[in-house]
């Protein structure tokens, strides 16, 4: 396997997080939150996604089998 030193420090600060938070992303998350907040700057920026419509067929057109 190929040392990559970059790959191995972001799996470090990922292994730290999550013992930090016990391994719970809903924690890691609120912390991420936090620091976003204090900071006054978003730390990702991704619009919101809407869940998709439910229907009762594969096609989409909500006919029955």
């Amino acid at each position: 396997m190929i040392h990559n030193p970059i790959t191995e420090e972001i799996r470090e600060i990922r292994h730290r997080l999550a013992a930090q938070f016990d391994n719970d992303v809903h924690r890691i998350g609120a912390e991420i939150r936090r620091g976003q907040a204090a900071s006054g700057h978003r730390v990702v920026r991704r619009p919101r996604r809407q869940p998709a419509a439910s229907s009762t067929t594969k096609s989409g057109k909500g006919g029955h089998c």
